[in-house]
């Protein structure tokens, strides 16, 4: 029995203890919009909403969880141009991780279906960190 509880409390050590990992920069992440976007409809300024579409996992540890928000706005939308800035993401714990560069744009002359400039709900974005950023994790490695 001594062994055994001996075994779990280094596990659960193990488990809990918190380990720092690094997303190293040009670490792909995987997002998708979650509400249309719209020339004329959504303005210069306004947020735009995109979130991780997968986890992004290092060395078997979640260090962004899927569906974690990132932080977009509207950049252009006007004369039959659209284009959205995704600029950041917060890792699992709670860090802040820039994107390196990172935007989408469209014309009007690319949605066959529309009067204008049109991002649907599920387009997908594959962006890049911009920098190494060191993370606390306490989460299970799998």
């Amino acid at each position: 029995m001594k062994l055994f509880t001996l075994i779990v409390s280094v596990f659960a050590f193990q488990f809990l203890t918190a380990q720092t990992i690094s997303i190293p920069a040009n670490t792909p992440v995987s997002m998708e919009l979650v509400q249309e976007i719209r020339e004329g409809k959504n303005k210069v300024g306004e947020a735009a909403q995109y979130r991780v579409a997968k986890d992004v996992v290092i060395d078997g540890v979640v260090v962004i969880a899927a569906k974690t928000v990132v932080r977009a706005k509207v950049t252009n939308s006007g004369n039959r141009e659209l284009r959205v800035d995704l600029y950041d993401v917060q890792a699992a714990d709670g860090t802040t991780v820039n994107l390196a560069d990172c935007w989408v744009f469209t014309t009007a002359s690319q949605n066959q279906k529309s009067k204008g400039a049109l991002l649907i709900v599920g387009s997908k974005k594959n962006c890049n960190t911009a920098a190494k950023v060191d993370i606390k994790s306490t989460g299970p490695k799998y």
